[in-house]
Parts: structure tokens; sequence; C-alpha cells
């Protein structure tokens, strides 16, 4: 466990939180005027693995190689080259105040269009980002060059077993009251789908009935060929028996521990 204090004047800045992954949902937009729900759970923190903020290179001086190497494979006009936030949810903030100069929005809250806009009540200094417009995640992003980690009094959080995990999925239902597919699924089955179609390379891919083909098969129908030898799909993890080795399949759709960013077990060679 830690806390984040200001690092010019040392003033706490969080309530004790514990690391664990960024969600995978953290980058979803929901719909202009959709008011969604806290990004981070309460007491934990994560750090963001892709930098923001300024300062910013625009697509021809960083060029195809060095864009790959960030992973990203398609023309964007600019990438940040900032440093990597610190992210939490907005009720363990302490100690700071709103920046009014900097307190942009779009309509229903702040963006962080303006940059940074909290500031360490004690010293002033600029520390963090709040953001809790309409289709934003809500979350505060915290300046890595602007505080410092502290330690805190306190057991760390016990990891959450796989067992539990798919029991509390079991409990949620994908879909919101109002009957649309929840925003949090959306996001997962995105980004499953992004790294399905990476480990296909471009090969037509073959997935298993049931659940899988509902989510993907349309979309894999229409991004990838049809042909014959087509790659073979299939759920694996630490609670699903491993099939025999002539039975592995090529490619293993596996869960990541939403605490540890750890992606679950699958055979081999998938």
């Amino acid at each position: 466990m830690v806390v984040f204090g200001c690092a010019g004047c040392g003033a706490v800045l969080t309530a004790p939180v514990a690391q664990v992954a960024l969600p995978v949902h953290a980058r979803q937009k929901w719909g202009n005027g959709v008011l969604l729900p806290v990004l981070m759970e309460p007491g934990t923190y994560a750090v963001d693995p892709e930098p923001s903020g300024p300062p910013w290179r625009l697509w021809s001086e960083v060029g195809v190689d060095e864009a790959e190497a960030r992973g990203v494979f398609a023309p964007v006009r600019a990438l940040s080259f900032g440093r990597r936030a610190i992210v939490v949810a907005p009720g363990e903030i302490r100690g700071t105040v709103l920046i009014p100069e900097r307190c942009g929005g779009y309509c229903c809250g702040l963006d962080g269009s303006d940059g940074p806009n909290l500031a360490c009540e004690q010293c002033g200094r600029a520390v963090a980002t709040r953001i809790d417009d309409c289709s934003l995640w809500q979350a505060v992003r915290l300046d890595p060059g602007a505080v410092r980690r502290l330690p805190a009094v306190g057991p760390a959080p016990e990891t959450v077993s796989w067992k539990t995990l798919a029991q509390e999925l079991r409990d949620t239902p994908p879909f919101e009251e109002s009957g649309h597919w929840s925003a949090r699924c959306a996001a997962a089955a995105g980004a499953a789908l992004a790294h399905l179609l990476a480990a296909s390379a471009g090969t037509p891919v073959a997935v298993p009935d049931g659940l899988v083909a509902d989510t993907f098969g349309r979309a894999l129908d229409a991004l990838l060929p049809s042909g014959p030898m087509p790659k073979t799909v299939a759920l694996a993890g630490p609670l699903l028996p491993h099939p025999a080795p002539e039975l592995a399949p090529d490619i293993s759709l596996v869960p990541q521990h939403p605490q540890t960013g750890r992606h679950g077990s699958h055979p081999a060679p998938a």
C-alpha cells in the first residue's frame, strides 16, 4: 500500500491505495450525454502503460518504425511522448483544489483537455487531472512528475482467486437495465477481438459454436478471409481442462486478471 504526496511540499494527496492493472475499458468512450461510473475500484491505483499529454510529435516526425515499436500501426495525427499517468478514483483524492481556468469540458463535466486541473491545496503545484465529463470514465490522473510515492500503513489487499472472479462474472449480467450491452463488456470484447485478429496473422480462423461465435463470429467473417485449414480458436484458462496435445487449438482465448494483469494459463503450443 502507498499514498501519493506532492513532490513540491510533501503534502499527502491520496488515501492509501494498492496497485492493480489498468482496466481494459479505460479508453472506451460511450455516447454523448451518457454519464459513466468511476473507472478504478476503491483503494486501488494503476499506472497507464501509454504515455499521455505533451510533448507531442507529428506522425511525419515519428516515422513508421518508431510508431510500430509503440504499438501504433495506423497513421494518427500525433503521438504523445509524455509521462505515464497514475490513475485513481476521484474519491481517493485528498488535499487538492480545482484550478478554475483549466476546468474545461464538453457538456457535463471536466474532460481534462486544458491540462492538469487539480492543484495541491498546500503549495499550489498542479498535480493531477480530474475527468468526469459525459462519455468518459470518471478518474483522476496524477502527474508522475508532480507526485511521489510514500509508504502507507496497512496490509495490501489479497489477490482475488480465479474461482471467485468467475463467480462474480456469472452474477453480473453483460447488459445494463436499459437493455444495452454493458460498456465494460463492449470494451472487453473489442480488446479481445483486436488480440484475436492480431494472433490470426490475417489467416482464416474457426471459432467454436456458442458464446464465442455469437460474440466474434460476424466480425471475424467480415475482417478475415475464408479458406481451407483455418486456425482453430478455443477458450482456455485456469478453470478449464487442458485438451490433449493433438487437440490443442492454434489460438487460445484466455482471461486477464483484473488485479495483476496476468493472463490465465493455456495449452501449449497455442
